[in-house]
């Protein structure tokens, strides 16, 4: 069942890059405020550990995925915010039954199957956001991807959908909020014909004269039938969120996801646990 791995993988959809808050009296206006011609390194790493219940045979699968990225922003208007990006650095492990991966695009004995990956290091693509932080499109991805020569499971990761997932970061409450006040956010996305629905709930915990701390919590849920396969998946999320102040790039972030899923079709019904930790990490340049 290693098919499903890649579905669950596009889960972690939820990162964000730029938060700055100003204070006024008792209130704090989370807002981006990022300017034409600033640089910032950004890092994100996810470790997750699958298990599928088989005929009461337990098999596990991990893999964590790592990259780090140089933002350049290009413009910044009241229409859109439009940021040059590009790879520094991509990691992948892969420890499946079949299957075992460990690549590093600055190490030169990593696994050859991978080595394609390496002509994406430094080559430009486009991220384009609107005002409140939402990613509307990406220019200029497709076609560093679409002629690399990897498996199915790789190609989860490298399409303009699930880069404009990752990056997504329309967190902000849209007004004022005091301390300790919470606020919703909810998105649906489309996966592989599956409908996965992310609630999320921020939470203003704190700010000094540098940093300002949010806390997440949330849920996530999806479901998939194709007549042949039906898939059933719940979960929760939690963790929080430390950004830097004066330049509103996020100095370090650290999410997790515990879920449970079901796999039924014809017959039989396979049960998954997967469990995953985000990590991320910023800094202006």
């Amino acid at each position: 069942m290693k098919l499903f791995a890649p579905i669950i993988i596009l889960l972690l959809t939820q990162s964000s890059l730029f938060a700055q808050v100003v204070v006024d009296s008792n209130k704090v206006d989370l807002r981006l405020n990022i300017s034409p011609g600033e640089m910032y390194a950004y890092s994100t790493s996810t470790k997750q550990q699958l298990t599928q219940e088989i005929m009461g045979r337990s098999l596990e699968m991990n893999h964590e995925f790592s990259a780090d990225y140089k933002y350049t922003v290009e413009s910044h208007d009241d229409e859109s915010i439009k940021i040059k990006t590009t790879y520094e650095r991509i990691q992948l492990a892969v420890d499946f039954p079949e299957e075992q991966i460990v690549y590093d695009s600055q190490l030169e004995d990593s696994d050859a199957r991978l080595t394609a990956l390496n002509e994406l290091i430094d080559k430009p693509f486009y991220i384009f956001m609107d005002s409140n932080g939402k990613v509307v499109k990406v220019l200029g991805y497709e076609q560093l991807t679409k002629n690399l020569k990897v498996s199915k499971l790789i190609s989860q990761f490298l399409t303009d959908s699930t880069l404009m997932n990752s990056l997504n970061m329309d967190i902000y409450p849209g007004k004022p909020v005091s301390m300790g006040e919470s606020w919703d956010k909810a998105t649906e996305i489309n996966v592989s014909n599956m409908k996965l629905q992310n609630n999320l709930i921020y939470t203003l915990e704190g700010t000094s004269e540098d940093l300002v701390w949010l806390n997440v919590t949330g849920t996530v849920s999806g479901d998939n039938d194709n007549g042949n396969l039906e898939i059933e998946l719940q979960g929760t999320q939690a963790g929080t969120i430390e950004t830097d102040l004066i330049t509103g790039m996020i100095s370090s972030g650290d999410i997790t996801m515990e879920m449970n899923a079901t796999v039924k079709s014809l017959d039989f019904e396979i049960p998954m646990k997967m469990t995953s930790e985000t990590k991320i990490s910023g800094r202006k340049l």
